[in-house]
């Protein structure tokens, strides 16, 4: 979102889905997340979206003291999280938008997160329309007895299975991996896919801390502020630390159930699919 938010006429709308937020909740006429994954939300989230597009909700717009701050702008940058994941292609076709969808290891996203709020109605709403029978009695079992790992690594799976699932040709698929050890041929790939005019800017963005630094720890900072490649590295597999073989293998092998191949037990690194090339290197990287 910080990357794509230096580029000009940009304003960014953080976690506008987030309905731990009470202002979203207020905002937004929606309070439950069952309620935002069933099917007939389109109408209200279709005004809600539009509001932040015509500029009559601005409680999510960015501090005016940022570094690109721009009181006119043309484009929206929207980071959603917590929803929206089997609507993508409805969002970009409504709001003439372009998606990139970002993808992490789900072992580290699961270490990372402190709550699951959307799993139990990720198998209680319409949502759950998306998965076979056996899909379901599987993932009730793993939220009634799995452990926290394999319940943050289910959650990932039934967040992504459906997106990956819908994804198009035009969708800009990429990986925390790639952004961190090779990120050049990335900002190169955003740059072509959402004609981006000034991709140095990422680039130089690239070694600044994030707004979410705050919820990293000491070690990931430090890391995060390293340019050596071995350094940097160990930041995509220190999750490694906090879980053995046997806890691995158990947790990834919930996403064979899910037909998911972009991860698999023994790598951190994803499927050579999301891997992107270079193509036309920028400034020399």
């Amino acid at each position: 979102m910080e990357l794509i938010w230096s580029q000009p006429g940009f304003k960014y709308c953080n976690e506008p889905l987030n309905l731990r937020n009470p202002y979203v909740r207020k905002y937004f006429g929606i309070t439950e997340w069952c309620d935002l994954f069933n099917c007939d939300t389109s109408s209200t989230l279709q005004s809600y979206f539009q509001a932040f597009c015509d500029g009559r909700l601005r409680f999510k717009n960015p501090n005016p003291f940022n570094r690109y701050y721009r009181p006119i702008t043309h484009r929206i940058v929207f980071k959603m999280i917590d929803g929206g994941w089997d609507r993508i292609n409805w969002f970009r076709d409504t709001f003439n938008g372009r998606i990139v969808y970002l993808l992490r290891h789900p072992i580290a996203v699961s270490i990372s997160r402190k709550e699951l709020p959307t799993l139990h109605a990720l198998l209680h709403s319409d949502y759950r329309r998306h998965f076979t029978n056996e899909q379901r009695e599987y993932a009730q079992r793993i939220l009634a007895s799995g452990s926290k790992l394999e319940r943050g690594v289910l959650s990932w799976c039934l967040q992504n299975m459906v997106p990956l699932r819908e994804a198009t040709d035009d969708w800009a698929i990429v990986s925390y991996e790639q952004m961190v050890l090779d990120p050049y041929p990335v900002i190169e790939y955003l740059t072509d896919k959402l004609q981006l005019p000034i991709p140095e800017r990422m680039i130089d963005r690239l070694t600044a801390p994030s707004g979410v630094r705050a919820k990293s720890n000491k070690e990931t900072q430090q890391l995060l502020e390293k340019k050596d490649a071995d350094k940097r590295h160990r930041l995509v597999e220190k999750w490694r630390k906090e879980v053995d073989r046997a806890e691995e293998r158990s947790a990834m092998q919930i996403l064979e159930r899910f037909q998911l191949d972009v991860y698999k037990f023994g790598d951190v690194l994803p499927a050579d699919w999301l891997w992107v090339n270079s193509r036309n290197p920028i400034n020399g990287h």
